[in-house]
């Protein structure tokens, strides 16, 4: 059986360097070096840094549009099947939130009929897509900033970017 390889691209972004790693068929991350869950699920031995890559190719575009300022529509870009059938369905409805709104995570947990807001928090923060399903519009109860993998000072220069307003959690 022939084993797996993955393409990796890095990223310089306004938020630090970006990995994006894909196979000929799927997109199975965007992650912010040394996030917490780093390439989580991929076989690093099996990664090869590239200078380019089709999928990756197109990521790298919608990330100078996004970073620009402009939103382009990725909904046809192949994500791959990771995750459990209840973090799919929370990356699912992330993918929906428009540029430059927010939900909270107990708007979520309402809107997919979960009880728990903490286990949605749990499952956003292990979304690998960062920024294309963007994480970083989910807010904690009365519009708080709170956990973003890559730390809250990235999610807050996201948000800015997008013109959102928010609360600074007062320590």
């Amino acid at each position: 059986m022939k084993q797996k390889k993955y393409a990796k691209m890095l990223y310089s972004s306004p938020i630090g360097t970006l990995s994006l790693v894909a196979d000929e068929q799927y997109l199975y991350g965007i992650w912010v070096q040394d996030q917490t869950h780093f390439e989580r699920g991929i076989d690093t031995e099996r990664i090869e840094v590239v200078k380019g890559y089709p999928i990756l190719d197109q990521v790298i575009s919608y990330l100078d549009t996004y970073f620009d300022g402009c939103v382009q529509d990725l909904s046809s870009l192949p994500l791959a099947p990771s995750g459990t059938d209840f973090e799919k369905r929370v990356w699912a409805y992330l993918q929906s939130i428009p540029y430059g709104q927010t939900v909270t995570y107990g708007q979520i947990a309402q809107d997919l009929q979960v009880a728990s807001a903490q286990a949605i928090g749990g499952a956003v923060g292990r979304n690998p897509w960062s920024i294309l399903v963007p994480c970083h519009r989910v807010l904690g109860s009365g519009n708080r900033l709170t956990g973003y993998a890559s730390g809250v000072e990235k999610k807050a220069w996201l948000l800015q970017h997008e013109g959102v307003a928010f609360q600074e959690n007062k320590k």
